[in-house]
């Protein structure tokens, strides 16, 4: 199995890739958020959370008692890293949601802060 790491990276690749191809930014804001999440992952789990070991997104989710992964991961960014992380991270979260789901039209300026928001958590999460 592929660490979380090399997927992060895979996904920031892409999105690297789709920001030069000036025509896609809800994927680039997309693939920025899929790569966050396995940064911030690989950089949390393993993770003791009230007294239970988590090396799982799934695990973290029944510790904290919540229905979504996302949901439970956005706590666990929150909860283990700084609030500079946090509200990035959460930022490319709800870019990603709303370009998936409400609309695909996303401009530039958008996309460029995506990458400067995933590159400020890989940084965080790889020193």
């Amino acid at each position: 199995m592929v660490n979380k790491k090399t997927f992060g990276e895979r996904n920031k690749t892409l999105s690297d890739e789709l920001l030069r191809g000036n025509t896609y930014f809800d994927w680039v804001i997309t693939t920025a958020f899929y790569s966050a999440i396995h940064f911030v992952e690989d950089h949390i789990l393993p993770q003791k959370i009230n007294d239970t070991t988590c090396e799982h997104i799934s695990e973290v989710k029944t510790v904290y008692k919540m229905e979504g992964r996302h949901a439970a991961r956005e706590r666990l960014v929150f909860s283990f890293t700084n609030p500079e992380v946090g509200a990035r991270y959460k930022w490319l979260d709800d870019k990603s949601r709303n370009a998936r789901y409400k609309t695909y039209k996303v401009q530039n300026t958008e996309a460029q802060k995506a990458k400067e928001y995933l590159t400020y958590i890989y940084k965080f999460c790889y020193p």
